[in-house]
């Protein structure tokens, strides 16, 4: 299962974490991977190369482990629409796919550190 993990502070989205293969099929077939990727490269590539936002980008291939998070400032208002249009992707893909992803949110600073997030 993919575990995807988004962390806000208020209504700001501070950074995504992507972790784990989804297992819905063998390497090279797995459409839910395949989503993933896909749509985590597309908001990289908006943020990085388009906004020219430097993002703290982490990836390891060993453990299907990516991260993104925005840096403080300016930058963090300006990068919101595209973690917000990531964030509704994952929700509305995990509705079809649930045993193969997971998407959940932290909030820095709420009591119940770990809710999911629902649109």
């Amino acid at each position: 299962m993919t575990r995807v993990t988004f962390s806000s502070r208020g209504d700001m989205l501070l950074s995504v974490d992507i972790l784990g293969h989804a297992g819905y099929a063998e390497a090279g077939e797995d459409i839910v991977c395949a989503a993933i990727s896909s749509a985590v490269m597309l908001t990289h590539a908006l943020l990085f190369d388009v906004q020219k936002i430097p993002v703290d980008t982490v990836i390891e291939d060993n453990g299907a482990h990516i991260r993104i998070t925005l840096p403080q400032g300016g930058a963090l208002t300006r990068g919101q629409d595209a973690l917000r249009a990531l964030r509704l992707h994952f929700t509305e893909l995990e509705q079809n796919y649930s045993d193969f992803l997971n998407v959940m949110e932290v909030h820095e600073d709420a009591e119940d550190q770990f809710t999911v997030f629902r649109p």
